[in-house]
């Protein structure tokens, strides 16, 4: 109880001081109920405010909002997103294989943006700690390495030795990336960029033109995920400043405290859902849960099921990269 005080009130400061990456969510937040109100043009004056107040803007969110001036023929706001994007990673085969980004190569104001993608690109590899990255990387490989042990091992081991295997090396790496947050932010998109995968179209293609470009960092994600599957403490006093910086997205910070409140009864406590990955079987609380949501700037839980249902949807007809992205 004295924890979720201390994180209680460390939310209160935080909402205090300044704009933040709580209002960045709930006004793309809002951009999601435009665009499926059909109104483009709300969605395109919000996306101003993102693209005025904030130096770093999510590859997705930089996609969706290329998406949206390109479904309107706004060639003049196009090129501004499109620069945008490749100065935060998104690779030009993407931008070249969705169905609505793709009309960029027809916009007579896109042709020098075009040509600049290069340089545009080298400003995005400027902006990453490489340094880090590689810590990540090579954590994430181990990671994945004993992950599929348990997954595809020899059966008898899945649950013994590889098992008590994959539990020290997730303790292990958890520490590492615990002491990178501590001095530079969780290692997530805005501190080590996007996955290598995704520039490499050969690799990348066929799940994105299934699962549509919301593309996103998720190394260091699965590794806490792969952590707190067990029960553990939260460490939410360190994770919110990040979310606040952007170092850590609303969605990923929720899953965590899911996992931590499915997992963590009885051994450190009882710990609240936010409903992003596990939901809390007592429907009672989604009050409770949509408040907590609002706090880091989700959308309610309502409205997090009717995305999932509009995606579903999408996956099942084949038309995610036909329609624009949504939170």
């Amino acid at each position: 109880m004295k924890s979720l005080l201390i994180f209680l009130l460390a939310l209160l400061c935080i909402n205090s001081f300044g704009q933040n990456y709580f209002e960045y969510q709930k006004t793309f937040n809002r951009i999601d109920n435009d665009v499926l109100a059909n109104d483009l043009k709300l969605a395109t004056k919000r996306l101003d405010t993102i693209y005025n107040s904030y130096n770093f803007v999510f590859a997705m969110h930089c996609i969706k909002g290329l998406q949206i001036c390109c479904l309107q023929n706004d060639s003049i706001n196009a090129d501004k997103w499109l620069r945008k994007s490749f100065k935060q990673g998104v690779p030009l085969w993407m931008i070249r294989n969705n169905e609505i980004t793709s009309k960029v190569f027809n916009y007579y104001q896109t042709i020098n943006t075009l040509k600049l993608y290069d340089s545009l690109n080298t400003i995005y590899k400027v902006s990453v700690n490489h340094s880090i990255a590689r810590t990540i990387d090579s954590l994430y490989e181990i990671d994945q390495r004993f992950t599929n042990k348990v997954n595809n091992g020899f059966v008898l081991f899945r649950h013994t030795i590889y098992g008590i295997q994959w539990l020290k090396n997730n303790k292990r790496q958890f520490n590492i990336i615990r002491e990178l947050i501590e001095q530079y932010g969780f290692p997530g998109e805005k501190l080590i960029g996007l996955p290598e995968y995704y520039q490499d179209s050969l690799e990348a293609y066929k799940n994105v033109m299934f699962y549509g470009p919301s593309i996103e960092d998720f190394r260091a994600y699965f590794m806490f995920i792969h952590y707190f599957s067990n029960p553990r403490e939260d460490i939410n006093n360190d994770l919110i400043q990040s979310v606040k910086e952007g170092f850590l997205q609303p969605n990923q910070f929720g899953a965590f405290n899911d996992f931590i409140a499915r997992w963590g009864r009885g051994k450190h406590g009882e710990y609240r859902y936010y409903n992003v990955w596990h939901h809390d079987p007592n429907q009672n609380n989604i009050p409770e849960i949509n408040f907590r949501r609002e706090k880091i700037g989700l959308s309610t839980f309502e409205e997090q099921i009717r995305n999932d249902e509009i995606y579903k949807d999408r996956i099942k007809n084949k038309t995610t990269n036909k329609l624009i992205i949504l939170e």
